[in-house]
């Protein structure tokens, strides 16, 4: 009787804690700087010419561009190199939301409202247009628009609190938990460790890995856009699938290791070794993605925006996946049956996946907000 109060205090303690860190994912997400950051400044020249390094027709338009500006000296034109600055695709980003009728690509001449497409049409309506500048006057073409220049702010109390639901997700903790029950039989601490660590390191590098390939595809300009509302749908979609499958105890939910890829993975729990184990971490790290598919790619878009900040953040928030991870190897290395670790795990099953949908759906809301609002 006294064992069965003490387990039903500590499940409610839990419970309690889980649901707190809802609540301050809640306030974080409220508490979010979701005001649009102009990227084109009202002192910004009123002549914004985009090029790359890798266009052949830019190369010829460079030549008339800076000439009519050493002949000029009272047009100011601003270079933009989007092959390989980032704030200059990030301002391209901006231009293009300006002209959503338009198909945009280098070279390009931002003249005020106008926008010149091609070395055609720079060498044919360029010094026209910049004659307006000079019978209207150029304050007239720096009122820029700047509806278009949202960028969504990376607060760390969400990328916290998504990481650690990431890292508490149903898949990652039963893997684990079955490899480190088929070393048990090692009777040895240092297997033990050096074997969940080989599978905890692997699962890290996958996930880094692929992360980084889309974060670095998320950097093509026209792609960001694209990315940002299909992750925001996805996200919602997922959470909320995966807080119906939390409240029916759905044994087989939608958003978890696909059964086919489980046999690929259990032939190797049975190797007690570390070249097993990594492979094992490896497998999961890609397979396991799919039970959280909806904060991940909802993690990347919010970081996509500096490439070498987001870069770190990318780092540190599959650093703070992995540490629910790396306190369970502790725990067993010091004495926790893993046995007991995956009967908690299957206890609480359902409300893990409770709370992963719910990070999830509050991540594609705030996505969305900060694309269309």
């Amino acid at each position: 009787m006294i064992i069965s109060i003490k387990n039903s205090r500590s499940r409610i303690h839990i419970e309690a804690i889980c649901f707190c860190l809802l609540f301050l994912l809640l306030c974080g997400a409220c508490s979010a700087d979701s005001s649009n950051s102009s990227t084109i400044s009202s002192d910004s020249p009123a002549i914004h010419f985009f090029y790359s390094p890798l266009c052949s027709s830019c190369h010829k338009v460079i030549p008339f561009i800076e000439e009519y500006e050493t002949t000029h000296p009272y047009v100011r034109i601003q270079y933009h190199n989007i092959g390989d600055n980032e704030d200059d695709i990030l301002l391209f980003e901006t231009f293009r939301k300006m002209h959503p009728d338009k198909s945009l690509f280098v070279p390009v001449v931002f003249i005020g409202e106008e926008a010149l497409i091609g070395e055609k049409a720079i060498f044919s309506e360029f010094e026209q247009k910049v004659g307006e500048i000079k019978t209207h006057g150029a304050s007239e073409f720096n009122e820029n628009r700047t509806s278009g220049s949202e960028t969504i702010t990376v607060n760390p109390v969400i990328l916290l609190l998504a990481a650690l639901g990431e890292g508490f997700n149903p898949c990652g903790l039963l893997v684990l938990a079955l490899l480190l029950v088929s070393l048990m039989a090692s009777d040895s601490r240092k297997t033990i460790l050096l074997v969940g660590s080989a599978y905890i390191l692997a699962f890290y590098l996958v996930r880094v890995l692929s992360g980084f390939a889309i974060f670095s595809a998320i950097q093509i300009p026209g792609v960001a856009q694209i990315f940002l509302i299909v992750a925001g749908i996805i996200a919602i979609i997922a959470g909320l699938f995966q807080i119906k499958d939390g409240l029916v105890k759905n044994p087989k939910a939608l958003f978890s290791i696909p059964q086919s890829k489980k046999s690929s993975i259990s032939k190797y729990l049975k190797i007690a070794s570390v070249p097993a184990g990594f492979i094992v971490g490896a497998l999961t790290g890609l397979y396991g993605m799919a039970c959280t598919v909806g904060i991940y790619i909802s993690i990347l878009g919010m970081i996509y925006q500096d490439f070498q900040s987001g870069l770190f953040y990318l780092l540190a928030y599959n650093f703070v996946v992995v540490i629910p991870l790396i306190t369970i190897l502790l725990l067993v290395i010091f004495g926790l049956s893993p046995e007991r670790l995956n009967s908690w795990r299957d206890e609480r099953k359902s409300l893990l996946r409770i709370i992963i949908g719910v990070i999830m759906l509050i991540m594609g809301i705030i996505i969305l907000m900060d694309v269309f609002l």
